[in-house]
């Protein structure tokens, strides 16, 4: 094995750790979390919408990230 396959080797690993372990999330009450994403290596893409409406709104967090304003907070 070469350098360039540990190294893929191990960035795979850690896109398999981020697509299995997602951070807990809590969201403010008239939130309902429709999808989590793991994307690239640390980083999480969040899909969500007001309950009662048919509209989703999309962000994307890193695992620097704890809290945001409105209530969500990220438990990693």
């Amino acid at each position: 094995m070469g350098l360039l396959d540990i190294i893929a080797s191990g960035y795979l690993a850690k896109r398999a750790h981020n697509k299995f372990n997602p951070p807990q999330i809590e969201a403010p009450e008239d939130v309902s979390i429709v999808n989590i994403e793991a994307k690239g290596l640390g980083e999480y893409t969040i899909t969500y919408k007001k309950k009662g409406s048919n509209s989703t709104s999309v962000f994307t967090i890193s695992r620097s990230i704890v809290s945001r304003t409105g209530g969500w907070k990220f438990h990693w």
